[in-house]
């Protein structure tokens, strides 16, 4: 994944196309968010989801805080997670 900013762009757009939209289970929207950094001199980028551009920084700052790595991932099963137990 390749970031490109467009610093003139930021927050003057309201609706990000359809596949950076998500809703939680409570129907609240999540946005995606890109986040970079740097290692043994190369930019890499991964991302997340988020409900603001606030909470994407504090999820950020939470990361810094907190990763840990959970180990290598081999497959994806799509399911529905209960929202109540």
């Amino acid at each position: 994944m390749n970031v490109v900013s467009f610093p003139s762009m930021r927050n003057h757009r309201d609706n990000p196309d359809h596949a950076f939209v998500s809703n939680d289970a409570d129907e609240r929207q999540l946005y995606r968010f890109a986040l970079q950094y740097h290692m043994d001199g190369k930019s890499w980028a991964t991302e997340i989801w988020a409900y603001s551009h606030r909470d994407a920084e504090d999820r950020v700052n939470a990361m810094r805080r907190s990763l840990t790595m959970c180990g290598q991932l081999y497959a994806e099963v799509e399911a529905d997670a209960p929202t109540q137990l």
